[in-house]
């Protein structure tokens, strides 16, 4: 009922109590107030808002208890009385006000309009305010919002098909205007913009009989744009199944379909180089291995592994190593493509290797080796050199293993297999030196099987059974012994005697190190606290494995095991290889630093093969070096060596630095090393082999005269 059509009832002598039951049936909250705007009556509307106690009584509701709000979650009341007065004031039979929320004693909030118009009523001045309910129509209008909001192109149409409400996103996927669509069945639509994959009649078959369809469809836009879209359309009907709407999605598959592309590249190429991946590599093999036994074709993988990239790494940084393996990569590829452009596919595997796969044209295998060959010796020449990075010139080699397959008929033919062969034979050819190939052969599979047996024994080993420590002594220029290196030796149950130059390494990359380390850590400090009884001024050394001193908890072992035996630092001294000064410079100087405020003596191992010799000795507290015995073997004979032992005599003398010459075998080294630095310290086999500890404690602690003369 309208306010019109209620002011028309109040003109006609009605009395209150009719025209109450009148206002009763209006959707409307109505409240009829006097000239002074005093509450006459109101309609049971009103209880539905929930706004006052007792809607059967006037008395209850005054312009107080009507809690309208401008904004639904502020507290700021709309000042009622003061709008109503305004009204009044001025010209005109309706005033409207703003949106406004009611709220009601729960709390619920209704958005509501006023509409305030003037009356006469039995000669008397009336004012009748109602409350409209907006509800239905912020909720279309956020449904609208909605539908604007998302990138999908969506549509309703009316109950004939007709195309009313299209949102934002489908009027910028077709290109159509509003108008243009509202003049247009969603067939019409259909057969304008759209290329369906399947038969137009079947689409509409199935909309009508499931009253749902979807595909991939392709739009054609005003604009002669064209994209591929997934589209579905549903049909909406009543309980007698007569058709309300149909409601149309249009999504743009463009974007999905860049990601998919995107992820794909992801999948089989590298990001940093853009060249093949580990995994299309994979696939790659996997075809040539088919191929082979179709024609009896031969191909081969070669496994390029770079020389020195963590030292590089770890000294410049990782994107210095970045930027030299997109160098290498841009050289290889332009290499290739002078030599074998269409035989050869170059991928980047993990870290700092390459591989390239090569299918031979020829069914002769020795051939194909030949080929290999001369390719995997032009690849190490046009990698090997120096490289211009922003953070500074570099050099880098090559180390290739290559496998050519079909192997054996005893060897798998998998494609993981054949990586693995071709690795085995470039971890061969670093171990031979590096900047050189190596091609595979099935003894490296029994080499394999052994180190795997190695470290499986190495997982397994009871440190106090198979393990124990040996003593080398270090002497002075008078013979004596002053000072031994503590060795390790393991007896193994089954493999029998395993040299350290096997072991450690393979323990070292596993990590067993750590535990091992600290084994000999322990044995060592409490045979030197046993010895320094008997002799106060006898030092140990003991070596500290580079992964061992990189543990974040190294220091802290040290000070248990300090407390834990009552050994006195003071008689021992830690050998360390320059590689620890390399990895975290700053903080190995820090740890170095503490074990010297410990009180430990610090000797730099196998000094003068490193890489950072006279940069890191002017600020670290060490003690010692230590002659490697490379540079010992042929002291006399190569002017070389002699000239590098001559230099490091020099530094140690400049800097008050303690020297030590391992390796010596003949009294011409001892006659030689002793007339150029005669406080030097010599230990080799001339002196003894590494013993036990009982034998050495029998030889040169327990003994009064503990001079050597020769082993």
């Amino acid at each position: 009922m309208t306010t019109q059509s209620i002011e028309n009832r109040l003109q006609q002598t009605l009395s209150f109590e009719d025209a109450l039951k009148i206002l009763n049936h209006s959707e409307k909250g109505v409240i009829l107030f006097s000239d002074t705007f005093e509450v006459v009556m109101f309609n049971q509307t009103l209880e539905r808002y929930g706004c006052f106690y007792q809607p059967t009584d006037s008395e209850a509701l005054s312009l107080d208890s009507i809690r309208l709000y401008e904004e639904k979650r502020t507290g700021v009341r709309f000042p009622l009385f003061d709008w109503l007065t305004s009204c009044a004031s001025v010209e005109g039979e309706t005033h409207v006000s703003p949106q406004l929320w009611l709220k009601s004693l729960a709390d619920h909030a209704l958005p509501v309009v006023l509409q305030l118009s003037r009356i006469e009523f039995n000669n008397r001045l009336y004012w009748l305010l109602s409350l409209n309910d907006k509800s239905w129509e912020r909720k279309a209008e956020a449904q609208q919002r909605l539908m604007n909001a998302t990138h999908t192109g969506q549509f309703i149409t009316s109950s004939n098909g007709f195309i009313m409400h299209p949102n934002e996103a489908f009027l910028q996927l077709t290109g159509l205007d509003q108008n243009t669509l509202s003049n247009l069945t969603y067939i019409d639509w259909l057969k304008k913009q759209v290329s369906l994959q399947v038969p137009f009649d079947k689409v509409i078959a199935t909309l009508l009989n499931k009253h749902h369809w979807s595909g991939e469809v392709e739009i054609f836009t005003e604009t002669n744009e064209q994209f591929k879209a997934q589209f579905s359309i549903s049909m909406l009907v009543d309980p007698k199944n007569n058709i309300e709407h149909f409601i149309g999605l249009l999504q743009d598959l463009t974007e999905q379909e860049e990601a998919q592309a995107t992820i794909e590249k992801l999948s089989y190429y590298d990001r940093l180089t853009g060249l093949a991946n580990k995994s299309l590599l994979h696939d790659l093999i996997q075809s040539s291995l088919t191929q082979s036994e179709v024609n009896q074709s031969h191909h081969a993988l070669l496994y390029i592994g770079l020389d020195g990239v963590k030292i590089i790494n770890d000294t410049f940084g990782h994107r210095a190593g970045d930027d030299l393996l997109i160098q290498v990569a841009e050289k290889v590829s332009q290499q290739l493509s002078r030599v074998a452009t269409e035989n050869a596919t170059l991928a980047r595997l993990d870290g700092s290797n390459f591989a390239i796969l090569y299918n031979a044209s020829t069914q002769d295998k020795d051939a194909v080796k030949e080929e290999v060959a001369k390719l995997s010796e032009e690849l190490i020449e046009t990698i090997h050199g120096r490289y211009q990075l922003p953070q500074g010139s570099v050099h880098t080699s090559a180390s290739i293993g290559s496998c050519v397959f079909p192997l054996t008929p005893e060897l798998d033919y998998a494609a993981d297999q054949i990586l693995s062969f071709a690795d085995m034979a470039m971890f061969e050819a670093k171990k031979h030196g590096g900047n050189q190939s190596f091609l595979f052969e099935t003894s490296l599979v029994e080499k394999a099987q052994k180190r795997l047996e190695l470290i499986e024994a190495l997982n397994h080993s009871e440190l106090d059974e198979e393990f124990q420590i040996y003593f080398q002594p270090q002497v002075d220029s008078d013979g004596k012994a002053v000072s031994a290196e503590t060795l390790i030796r393991w007896f193994h149950p089954e493999l029998g005697l395993v040299s350290p130059s096997k072991f450690i390494p393979i323990a070292e990359e596993g990590r067993q190190i750590i535990k091992i380390g600290l084994w000999v850590l322990h044995k060592a400090f409490l045979q030197i606290k046993a010895w320094n009884r008997i002799r106060p001024d006898f030092r140990v050394a003991i070596n500290i494995s580079p992964v061992q001193f990189h543990e974040q908890s190294f220091i802290e072992i040290i000070i248990g095991l300090v407390k834990f035996t009552h050994v006195n630092p003071q008689n021992i001294t830690l050998e360390l290889t320059e590689g620890v000064l390399i990895k975290n410079a700053k903080l190995a100087m820090q740890k170095i630093q503490h074990l010297v405020s410990l009180g430990f003596e610090i000797s730099i191992d196998d000094f003068g093969t490193g890489y950072s010799s006279l940069s890191y000795l002017q600020k670290l507290p060490i003690h010692e070096l230590k002659i490697d015995q490379s540079f010992i073997h042929h002291l006399r004979e190569n002017p070389d060596d002699e000239a590098i032992v001559n230099s490091i005599i020099q530094l140690a003398q400049s800097k008050n630095l303690k020297l030590v010459a391992e390796g010596i075998e003949t009294q011409q080294q001892v006659e030689t090393l002793t007339a150029k630095q005669p406080e030097i310290k010599l230990q080799g086999y001339h002196f003894s082999k590494p013993i036990p500890a009982i034998e050495f404690e029998k030889r040169y602690i327990q003994q009064t005269d503990n001079h050597i003369h020769s082993a």
